[in-house]
């Protein structure tokens, strides 16, 4: 009887494990937009970032770099931190940008967007304690006064190539 019962939950195991793997895989499937989607939202999104670009004085600071090789490597295995350097984006960079421009909010829009799709195909456990890495570009980013909005957006095209090889990474 007890060998029966025993058996019984080890079967029962299995089928919710299985089940729970395929609801997991068919959520992901139902959840996230198709990477070609997401790569055409980042090819417009270059377009757009360009057209920016135009609106804003002139990245004229050579010797500092807000995206590192190293800022690289960590977007492309770290969910937390990739999370965290597209909130950097949106909240400090975008949040301080004086937005007069139709074409302006439109960009600040369609990068929200991606944004949100993207967190939505890679499901990661949010913490409130800030990565290093992020602290320190912040720290860069507001050292250099308003000198790093324009210092970020220059950089986008960094940070969209990124985004870029990182949905190509993924299956």
């Amino acid at each position: 009887m007890q060998v029966n019962c025993i058996l019984r939950s080890g079967l029962l195991f299995v089928t919710l494990s299985l089940a729970i793997a395929r609801h997991k895989q068919s959520s992901f499937a139902v959840s996230c937009h198709p990477r070609g989607t997401l790569s055409q939202a980042v090819d417009t999104l270059y377009v757009k970032a360009a057209r920016l670009k135009t609106t804003i004085p002139e990245d004229r600071i050579k010797n500092i770099r807000l995206l590192k090789k190293k800022t690289k490597k960590l977007f492309m295995k770290n969910c937390r931190f990739q999370e965290q350097l597209l909130s950097f984006f949106m909240e400090d960079v975008f949040g301080r940008l004086q937005l007069q421009v139709c074409k302006e909010t439109d960009f600040v829009e369609d990068f929200h967007s991606l944004r949100q799709k993207l967190s939505r195909c890679i499901p990661c456990v949010s913490s409130a304690r800030e990565m290093k890495s992020i602290t320190r570009m912040k720290r860069t980013f507001y050292g250099i006064g308003n000198k790093g909005i324009y210092k970020a957006i220059s950089e986008l095209d960094i940070l969209l190539s990124w985004i870029k090889q990182f949905l190509e990474s993924i299956k």
